[in-house]
């Protein structure tokens, strides 16, 4: 049976082990690192080493310093806020909906530029949560302090080099921002960024599903797409016998049943679904969106396979029925199996 977590205060720490759990926006194991709170919403222990689930936020700031991760494939979300990212010689800023992908080796940073900012995402291989663990200072109200006074951890900084695989240069110059279509998956593991509604689009179940990220663009390793609908359409109950899947939401209402247990998620939400675990989800407000994270990649292809070509960037008025022949080649090809 998975986990609901109530309490008043972020919850500190997370299973330690592969079952289904639920996460109330603010829980998670947070720390506090320059003035902004880093989340762990998942980590190694909790998604069998699939990835590592991460939120961070905080107020507008300075840059922090660029680096780059000899292993970890980082992944910025901007769920709120305004967040300028570099990567690769290049700069964008951040609105909400809008990505930057930032492959292993990449040079890269980022820096909030609106009072309350916040970006999410999925980081490959696992791990990478801990670096707040080892440099932060546990942190336990409900989003950023007012004030923090406390120096930056130089030592704590050269400990995370080693332990880490990174390297700093903080010698390295932040760019202006630079312009590019960022309407398009690039197809290659290459720094990349992608605008609010742009990217591959299908339809399936009433809803449209936007690919954010593929196996083509993590060398494996990440899925991820943004989906979103009107109430009512839902998925058929189904398990990924070798896949994990974290659900995080971004508007509206979704009802997500994982092993028998419901939960309502609403804004900031997070649900972590391992592999072998039944489940399946209902969306119960006018406008719901929710991104969904696969290790390894593949999952994300869904709607493609089982759907069809978005035409429109909104889901249809009247949902078309389900083609079952495109459902079995969902199942015959990805790692889906259909319950009941």
């Amino acid at each position: 049976m998975s986990s609901h977590v109530d309490s008043p205060l972020p919850v500190r720490e997370l299973p330690g082990e592969a079952v289904p759990y639920y996460l109330a926006d603010g829980d998670g194991r947070s720390h506090l690192l320059l003035g902004q709170v880093g989340r762990a919403l998942a980590g190694t222990e909790e998604t069998a080493g699939a990835m590592s689930v991460m939120t961070a936020l905080g107020p507008a700031g300075r840059p922090i310093p660029m680096h780059r991760h000899e292993h970890e494939h980082d992944y910025f979300f901007c769920v709120r806020g305004q967040i300028q990212v570099w990567a690769d010689g290049e700069s964008r800023v951040l609105y909400p909906g809008d990505v930057a992908s930032v492959p292993a080796g990449v040079l890269h940073a980022y820096q909030f530029h609106s009072h309350y900012s916040q970006f999410m995402g999925p980081i490959a291989p696992a791990g990478w949560d801990r670096f707040f663990d080892l440099t932060g200072t546990q942190y336990a109200g409900p989003a950023y302090p007012q004030v923090d006074d406390s120096p930056p951890p130089f030592a704590k900084f050269g400990a995370a080099e080693a332990k880490f695989a990174m390297k700093y240069f903080p010698e390295e110059p932040y760019t202006e921002v630079t312009t590019g279509p960022d309407d398009s998956l690039p197809g290659t593991a290459s720094a990349y960024f992608l605008r609010a509604g742009e990217g591959p689009r299908h339809t399936l179940f009433g809803q449209v599903a936007y690919q954010l990220m593929t196996g083509a663009e993590s060398g494996g390793q990440l899925g991820m797409c943004a989906t979103e609908g009107p109430r009512g359409p839902a998925i058929p109950t189904h398990v990924h016998q070798s896949t994990y899947e974290a659900i995080y939401c971004l508007e509206g209402r979704l009802r997500v049943t994982v092993d028998g247990d419901e939960h309502l998620l609403t804004r900031g939400d997070f649900v972590s679904i391992p592999a072998g675990a039944e489940h399946t989800y209902a969306m119960e407000a006018h406008l719901t969106r929710f991104a969904g994270m696969y290790g390894p990649a593949g999952m994300e292809r869904f709607h493609e396979v089982a759907g069809q070509v978005a035409e429109h960037r909104i889901f249809p008025e009247l949902a078309d029925p389900a083609d079952p022949d495109r459902l079995a080649a969902a199942a015959a090809e990805l790692d889906i199996t259909f319950v009941g």
